[in-house]
């Protein structure tokens, strides 16, 4: 009977290893996907309409360059943790860019508390700064957002958001760095990265 038992321990483990290995291989593959699927669309910077070059980094240098939750995000389409991310309750004023290429994603103006645990807004800064894809990961569809610059997964986008857009785009802190904005006494807006 004790056996039998640890037999059938020691299949149901099997199973389970199996299970989480082919995931981790489905995760891989659509991250090679999608990297394909997002191409830069123009070397034209949306904020400013000044020519702007881009270069992708290789997996070495975006290793090198970002943390290791900044990677599984941004290129294999990982979540971060609801509540426990550096932007999910942040009310200061200004941009949030890609973490990856630095284009320019979300106004710190479209950011509305929606209770989810991470940053979420009504609108893109602009709607050729964002790609999507549908995301049938979890077993329902699912509207990805990625950087139409340089193709790194971002969050999501839901229909459950405010007026005026009735969007909701759900977003990795980690995919992005926030450029706060403060008036200067000139009237200029100033820029300091936090």
């Amino acid at each position: 009977m004790m056996s039998r038992s640890l037999g059938l321990f020691a299949a149901f483990s099997l199973v389970v290893f199996a299970a989480c290995l082919s995931m981790r291989v489905v995760a891989d593959e659509r991250s090679t996907e999608t990297q394909s699927e997002f191409s830069i669309p123009s070397n034209e910077s949306e904020s400013d309409g000044e020519a702007e070059s881009y270069t992708p980094k290789s997996e070495t240098e975006l290793r090198r360059s970002l943390t290791r939750i900044q990677f599984d995000v941004t290129q294999n389409e990982a979540t971060e943790p609801a509540f426990r991310n550096k932007y999910w309750n942040n009310k200061d004023k200004g941009i949030y860019e890609c973490i990856v290429c630095g284009l320019d994603l979300f106004k710190s103006d479209t950011k509305f508390k929606s209770g989810t645990g991470w940053p979420s807004f009504y609108a893109p800064l602009n709607e050729k700064s964002v790609g999507y894809k549908t995301d049938n990961f979890l077993f329902y569809k699912r509207t990805e957002v990625h950087c139409a610059r340089c193709g790194a997964h971002l969050g999501h986008v839901f229909d459950d958001g405010p007026k005026p857009t009735g969007k909701r785009y759900c977003m990795n802190s980690s995919s992005m760095n926030f450029v706060e904005t403060k008036a200067s006494t000139s009237d200029k807006a100033s820029v300091e990265v936090k």
